[in-house]
């Protein structure tokens, strides 16, 4: 029995996405971004004075690098943490969801047939 041609694609993905998930390294970096965030909205809360949703709203479009400029930090102290939280949270961000597309890339792979060669072949 054949899947419909959309079907297979999105229990690719969902499989891919949960071992993902299970992965201890994922893991780490999900936790490590959450800190990250989480650690950050307060900061802002403080010390630009924005409430709680758009405090963890500025701190999660920072991080991801879309930025849609609705919220900047107005204070000098603001901003010079945010040079500091851009640099340690893109770097975060980029780990996280190349570790997740590694692990979707693989299922994707798997699930169609694709062999994965990681050796080189000899000189």
């Amino acid at each position: 029995m054949s899947r419909p041609p959309g079907r297979h694609s999105t229990w690719t993905s969902i499989r891919g996405f949960r071992e993902a998930i299970l992965d201890p390294g994922v893991r780490l970096l999900i936790g490590l971004t959450a800190f990250v965030i989480l650690g950050g909205a307060p900061f802002y809360m403080t010390v630009e004075g924005w409430g709680f949703v758009d405090s963890l709203y500025f701190a999660t479009v920072t991080i991801s690098t879309v930025g849609y400029g609705d919220l900047s930090p107005e204070t000098a102290f603001g901003r010079l943490f945010t040079i500091g939280y851009i640099v340690v949270g893109i770097g975060l961000f980029v780990a996280l969801a190349s570790a997740i597309a590694d692990h979707l890339i693989r299922r994707a792979r798997r699930d169609l047939g694709v062999l994965e060669s990681c050796q080189d072949p000899d000189p």
